[in-house]
């Protein structure tokens, strides 16, 4: 049942349906997420096969002044070509990467805008590692194929901004209804100009969150003066892109007939004040650990088990 499960999210890379097609599948979530939690694997390759994908590369690079690795792989086939990125892996890396959030100036990002400097200098090593020219080899033998850029937490961060260059840099070989991005926990990456621009190249982009989730409200916005919205505070503050996808309550099933999830497409754009925005006084870091029912971390170096 699971495998033909499998069969039919794959085949909805593959529908034609798909090209025109930017409303979120709770189905492509819970695929992504297999590969989202295989990024935390020292070897990834159990929960790749799972799908029939094969590695093309793999690089762990150090991504912080503390030497706190990213790792990252690129597996694919004829049809998918997914980019996993892993999220935080320590305490140390997790403060590492709020005092570099909230402290270092931004970057201008090759896409538009600025991004945090701690996660463009994760993706610049990356980069330098050999993913862009990998990327872009496979946009030129895989003229149908879709790329599909996922990660949790940190990865999730890394995988905005990869897809988004991946988007930029490929724009004349790759349109953007084959590029998507479905991310995890993914703290805020870059300001608002950041965001339009993201949202521009990479239209079909959905950001989960798990009821009270924490990192994904780090950095924190700047608010108004007169209401708790965010504010993107004439481009300087850390701002979200879109579409947010909440689950208040569990993830996973319905309740009465309808879905456990919210998507917010409310104001202040992209930033949702009735969203998970509005639960600011139950933040926790427990909600970040567990998607769909699964410890990310755990379930990936398990070999995402059925």
């Amino acid at each position: 049942m699971r495998a033909l499960f499998l069969l039919l999210v794959i085949n909805l890379f593959t529908s034609e349906s798909l090209s025109n097609h930017t409303n979120y599948e709770e189905g492509l979530a819970e695929f992504a997420l297999d590969f989202a939690a295989a990024a935390y694997a020292v070897d990834p390759a159990k929960c790749i096969r799972k799908h029939g994908l094969s590695i093309l590369i793999q690089a762990k690079v150090a991504c912080d002044y503390a030497y706190d690795q990213c790792w990252a792989f690129v597996a694919y086939n004829d049809s998918i070509v997914v980019t996993a990125i892993r999220g935080t892996q320590t305490k140390l890396q997790l403060i590492t990467e709020l005092v570099e959030t909230m402290s270092a100036p931004k970057r201008p990002f090759p896409s538009g805008g600025s991004v945090q400097r701690y996660f463009y200098i994760a993706v610049k090593s990356l980069w330098k590692q050999g993913f862009g020219e990998k990327l872009k080899k496979l946009a030129e033998q895989l003229p149908n194929a879709r790329f599909l850029f996922t990660g949790h937490s940190l990865g999730g961060a890394l995988a905005s901004l990869t897809s988004s260059l991946f988007a930029f840099q490929q724009k004349d070989k790759v349109t953007s209804d084959r590029i998507f991005l479905i991310t995890f926990g993914q703290p805020r990456v870059g300001n608002m100009d950041y965001g339009a621009g993201h949202d521009s190249l990479v239209p079909q982009s959905w950001r989960l969150i798990h009821r009270y989730d924490i990192v994904a409200h780090l950095p924190y916005c700047y608010e108004s003066l007169w209401s708790r919205q965010c504010s993107g505070l004439y481009n300087h503050g850390p701002y979200h892109h879109g579409t947010e996808i909440w689950y208040p309550e569990s993830m996973g099933g319905t309740s009465n007939y309808l879905p456990l999830y919210r998507i917010c497409n409310g104001t202040p754009q992209n930033e949702d004040q009735i969203c998970s925005n509005s639960a600011y006084i139950h933040y926790n870091v427990a909600d970040h650990l567990l998607y769909f029912n699964k410890t990310v971390s755990d379930y990936g170096e398990a070999g995402c088990p059925a």
